[in-house]
């Protein structure tokens, strides 16, 4: 017998997973390229949200299709983060084996490593690096 439950997430755990991540646990990886922060901070001016890791979020729940790039060739696009991948990717985790770096953040444990594989499952649907 199999039980299915399905974990809100709250925005506050996405914006301190996203901050994790884009501020230490990813940087080795991915790039934000000047077409991507323009998409970012027209719907998220800084006047909104001065700080670009939290108004990434923001303008993903606003609709925005956020373009990730390679840190070691940053005109290569290597995944997207969207609303709809952003649930898809999300649930992906929650049922996958790397889970538990989910649950750390929504319990206020996470940590780099946890926000980098949650970002990773959010930009590419599994781990890639590390």
């Amino acid at each position: 017998m199999t039980i299915e439950v399905k974990q809100k997430i709250s925005q506050e755990v996405l914006e301190d997973i996203f901050v994790t991540a884009l501020e230490g646990g990813s940087n080795y990886w991915y790039f934000l390229s000047e077409e991507a922060v323009k998409m970012i901070r027209e719907a998220v001016p800084k006047s909104e949200d001065p700080h670009l890791s939290t108004s990434i979020l923001k303008a993903i729940l606003k609709g925005v299709n956020v373009p990730i790039n390679d840190a070691e060739n940053e005109d290569d696009v290597i995944g997207t983060i969207s609303l709809d991948t952003m649930q898809e990717r999300l649930q992906k985790l929650a049922d996958s084996k790397n889970k538990t770096a989910l649950i750390r953040h929504i319990e206020e444990e996470g940590d780099a490593d946890s926000a980098d594989t949650i970002f990773q499952y959010l930009a590419f649907g599994e781990i890639v690096y590390g």
